[in-house]
């Protein structure tokens, strides 16, 4: 399992100023990565939006260095399982890291959520003396698709009421429930989710009015209609929890259902389309249907008629969860890590319990 411990004592870091150094070409070799999540390359190196997207590689050496693009976003960077440091907003800059001589693995984590800014990344470079290693491979894999409660939205705020700023800043993707259910197994995992997001409404139905879940899902980048390749991404397990944003606040009349009773009915419907659609690309993953206690009549009744009729339809690799207690005391009234830790514990209870599901059974 991957710890979360600082190892200054056993590494000596130095970060290179803008201007300082050139990273193409770079002096050295390019390290082959592993990418977890959803990302396009281009000339300016792998892109990407989603949440709690990583890199990770391995080598044999003495010093590394990790090539950033970009000034929007927040990372953990992880040598040997232990946290090394955050590195915040790191622009087109590297980071040079020396080691103990021996293999090693690295490993870069985004923790933010950016959702109109686009982060490059350019790799990992090594002295010539040093030797390249295969990159971590993982048999398991699992995905989860969702929201803020998915994203990790301030669950590191100290406090509720929160700017934007602080919002980002105190969001850390990779202490949510579905990175902390992943590590525990050893598993390759995407966070397809996004803040104030919804099936078929958004947050108060006016927040991201040209977004909504089933169109962006099919995408690497938002705003990008590009459909995302990802040949070798089958999950043996998708968690979907979505649906707080649709009923989060009374319909308005302007608002194209009229009343939460169409709502529920459109966003049923859609719900079940999106599930089948999953489903046609992931026949041998076991899909959960999620939601928190004490929410909406619409959300939580809306995930019991699509469960029902995923179910009636013969889908027998389904199940219907109902979270454990969420506290509010994050950002805006969202939870805390705390709360991201019991949901990711209870996800792991499940899956210890239910193992046939990583078999595809």
């Amino acid at each position: 399992m991957w710890k979360p411990i600082f190892l200054a004592a056993l590494v000596s870091l130095s970060v290179m100023p803008a201007g300082a150094t050139s990273l193409s070409p770079h002096p050295g070799y390019s390290l082959p990565v592993h990418i977890g999540g959803r990302t396009t390359p281009s000339a300016n190196g792998d892109g990407y939006q989603w949440p709690a997207i990583y890199f990770e590689s391995r080598f044999s050496g003495t010093q590394i260095e990790i090539l950033f693009n970009n000034d929007t976003s927040n990372f953990n960077v992880i040598l040997d399982d232990h946290l090394l440091m955050v590195v915040n907003k790191p622009g087109n800059n590297s980071i040079a890291i020396n080691a103990n001589d021996g293999e090693h693995k690295i490993r870069v984590e985004k923790r933010s959520e950016t959702q109109y800014a686009t982060g490059h990344f350019l790799g990992f470079s090594v002295p010539e003396k040093s030797a390249a290693l295969s990159p971590p491979a993982r048999a398991r894999q699992i995905e989860f698709i969702g929201d803020s409660l998915t994203v990790g939205y301030g669950n590191t705020s100290a406090f509720s009421q929160c700017t934007p700023e602080q919002i980002f800043e105190t969001t850390d993707a990779q202490q949510g429930f579905g990175p902390l259910t992943a590590k525990h197994f050893d598993a390759d995992y995407q966070i397809n989710a996004f803040s104030g997001l919804g099936m078929v409404r958004n947050y108060d139905g006016r927040e991201h009015p040209k977004y909504h879940m089933p169109m962006l899902y099919d995408r690497a980048l938002f705003d990008d209609p590009t459909p995302v390749n990802q040949p070798n991404w089958h999950p043996q397990v998708i968690v979907i929890g979505i649906g707080g944003n649709d009923f989060s606040t009374p319909v308005r009349p302007d608002e194209p259902w009229g009343n939460e009773a169409n709502l529920r009915a459109d966003y049923v419907k859609t719900y079940t389309a999106f599930v089948k659609t999953i489903r046609g690309r992931n026949p041998d993953a076991f899909i959960i249907l999620a939601t928190p206690p004490d929410r909406q009549e619409g959300y939580t009744g809306g995930t019991d008629d699509v469960f029902a009729a995923i179910k009636t339809a013969g889908d027998t690799k389904i199940d219907r969860v109902t979270l454990p207690e969420l506290d509010k005391i994050g950002c805006n009234g969202h939870p805390s890590t705390r709360a991201d830790a019991r949901v990711a514990d209870f996800y792991i209870q499940y899956l210890t319990d239910h193992p046939q599901v990583w078999q595809g059974k």
